[in-house]
């Protein structure tokens, strides 16, 4: 949906047949969606504090435009709240930068899809999810905002599957993959603020992963965390492994951390020893020539790395406070990119 052509349409009164409609002129994700009447769309466009022409970011493959307007409609369809929608501007802007690489992310075959992380305080004020199944389902917040990304992506990037996106499975994060970073659980500085951002800031890091793996880590020393997560992140298969860019991301629940912290590792060191546990031997890679071209950044002293540098992995807290269960995302291969989100 190129929103400067949209057409208003009559809505069926029976919301099967408007889903049938909706589905129909390939305006949906296979879920049925909230019709985009004009005094919701006004209504989210008011919460927005800009006017509905303000361009916002040209969104590939299609290279349509992305108004506020347009984010109010699919917005509105995704079911999110008003108060959304400086959170939704942010996390387009954060998608067209060059770094992130939208277009690859929206065409590959690659299941990668994008990850949003929320800080600072709007987290609190939009009942965001930071914990106990931030990730999964029963937080308004985390579902519909996410979602409304993916509509987006597909009414007005034209991220269409089978068409542009050629994901050769796709994963289900694919229809929405949003959750805010447990500050206050956290022993750390909060990811924002390593990314060069104030504590009261609130912003958005989008990530695009490729998956979401679980880490069961039922130990309570440094050394046997470090060396489980790190035996996780190893996969020859994951494009930064074997490409050498990207920000892959781990999330840390809040036991592990405390843990951690209380044994004297703070973020960078733990880097530093996931960067030098998560590897294997270069000569394992099969010797065939293949059809994609291995980078060597990430080749050191003969070893395959799980990235090109320590820095480049990227830690939150978030999830329930048991230390058991930690989850890593390997990611396509394109750098993450934080945003300040502009509150009205």
């Amino acid at each position: 949906m190129n929103q400067q052509n949209a057409a208003m349409i009559e809505a069926p009164a029976d919301p099967a047949e408007l889903f049938d409609t909706l589905y129909r002129m390939g305006l949906t994700d296979g879920m049925p969606v909230i019709p985009p009447t004009d005094d919701l769309v006004q209504r989210f466009i008011a919460a927005s504090g800009r006017p509905g022409s303000d361009e916002i970011a040209v969104i590939p493959p299609a290279n349509h435009l992305a108004t506020v307007t347009g984010i109010a409609v699919n917005a509105v369809m995704a079911g999110c709240l008003p108060e959304y929608m400086p959170v939704l501007i942010a996390v387009v802007e954060a998608l067209v930068e060059p770094q992130f690489n939208l277009f690859g992310v929206a065409t590959t075959t690659n299941p990668v899809g994008p990850l949003i992380l929320v800080n600072g305080p709007v987290r609190q004020q939009l009942d965001l999810n930071c914990g106990r199944n931030a990730l999964g389902p029963g937080r308004r917040a985390n579902a519909t905002i996410g979602r409304a990304i993916r509509l987006i992506m597909l009414n007005i990037g034209g991220a269409i599957p089978e068409e542009a996106d050629k994901a050769t499975l796709g994963q289900p994060g694919k229809y929405t993959m949003c959750l805010g970073e447990a500050e206050e659980e956290s022993p750390w500085v909060p990811l924002h603020v390593e990314r060069g951002f104030e504590p009261e800031d609130s912003t958005v890091t989008v990530v695009g992963v490729q998956d979401i793996g679980n880490m069961f880590v039922c130990f309570q020393q440094a050394e046997s965390i470090l060396r489980t997560l790190a035996s996780g992140m190893v996969s020859f298969a994951a494009n930064n492994m074997l490409l050498g860019e990207g920000n892959p991301i781990l999330f840390l629940n809040p036991g592990h951390a405390d843990l951690l912290a209380k044994q004297g590792y703070d973020k960078p060191r733990i880097r530093e020893e996931l960067f030098r546990r998560a590897t294997f031997p270069a000569s394992e890679l099969p010797q065939e020539v293949s059809a994609v071209e291995q980078n060597s950044r990430n080749i050191i002293d003969g070893r395959n790395m799980v990235t090109a540098r320590a820095e480049d992995i990227l830690i939150a807290v978030a999830g329930g406070p048991e230390a058991y269960h930690n989850s890593y995302c390997a990611t396509f291969g394109n750098m993450a990119v934080t945003k300040k989100i502009r509150l009205p």
